[in-house]
């Protein structure tokens, strides 16, 4: 009877080959180099995004820090094309967390010196952005970028802009509107054609509906200069309301109101 012996080699160390090796070096090597170049990322490179995606309105000047974590003086203006611009006092600033970008979504936080009393988040998806509801206080002067009547009037004073949880969808070059609530307060205007200071203060209520626009209630909180009306905001952006002054403010004020619109039973037609 013959019999069957298992024959057991000797163990050897399995090595792996030097190409692998070599290549899961150079795998590690180049992730460390796009780790450290995406977090030296200057304040600059979010800067030209923002004047980018805003079409100019947008500007963040002197930007310091890193695209994580920077500053820029913040100023605001007509659009691209425009020859001048409203600068905020104070500086801007922002945070951009890492991590949720891995996800595609970036998170930001972003706060105002001067202008803002407290920070708003703002995340942003290749689908749309969603901003945390906020408030911030601008210079009349800058609705000199919305064209007629405010480009001829040149206000002055202050304006406080509240809003709501705001939404956007982006939908090819222009987006695709965005949704949500805004209550702009102008206080204490004055004009640069009228020697009546001030003319009054005003309430706008603004509701945005996404692609169709929004649509804007104008309302006067105090003044001699009373201004009522409604209308819609949008690539077909139209204003229809009424103009008056107080019986002791009608003289002072008449050639103001002549240059708003047509007279017609004691109040001026405001169309835009």
């Amino acid at each position: 009877m013959v019999r069957l012996e298992t024959l057991r080699l000797p163990r050897r160390k399995l090595r792996q080959p030097g190409a692998w090796r070599r290549l899961r070096w150079l795998g590690i090597g180049l992730a460390s180099a796009a780790v450290t170049v995406v977090a030296m990322l200057p304040a600059t490179w979010i800067a030209e995004r923002v004047a980018t995606q805003t079409q100019g309105r947008v500007l963040l000047a002197d930007a310091s820090g890193s695209a994580w974590r920077g500053s820029a003086t913040l100023a605001l203006s007509a659009g691209t094309g425009s020859q001048t611009a409203t600068v905020l006092p104070g500086r801007l600033q922002w945070t951009l967390a890492f991590w949720p970008l891995l996800t595609g979504t970036a998170r930001l936080v972003v706060s105002h010196s001067e202008a803002m009393a407290a920070p708003v988040a703002i995340a942003v998806t290749p689908g749309g952005w969603t901003a945390q509801s906020g408030a911030i206080r601008l210079p009349a002067s800058l609705l000199e970028g919305v064209g007629a009547p405010f480009n001829t009037l040149r206000p002055d004073g202050l304006m406080r802009l509240d809003w709501s949880t705001l939404q956007g969808r982006f939908s090819g070059k222009d987006g695709n509107g965005m949704s949500g609530h805004m209550t702009l307060r102008v206080e204490q205007v004055s004009s640069a054609v009228s020697r009546l200071r001030p003319l009054g203060s005003y309430r706008a209520e603004i509701d945005w509906a996404g692609a169709g626009g929004g649509r804007l209630q104008l309302s006067t909180i105090a003044g001699p200069l009373h201004l009522e009306g409604s209308g819609t905001l949008g690539r077909q952006a139209r204003f229809e309301g009424t103009a008056h002054a107080e019986p002791e403010a009608a003289t002072q004020l008449a050639s103001l109101l002549s240059l708003l619109g047509r007279r017609d039973n004691h109040v001026t037609r405001l169309r835009f």
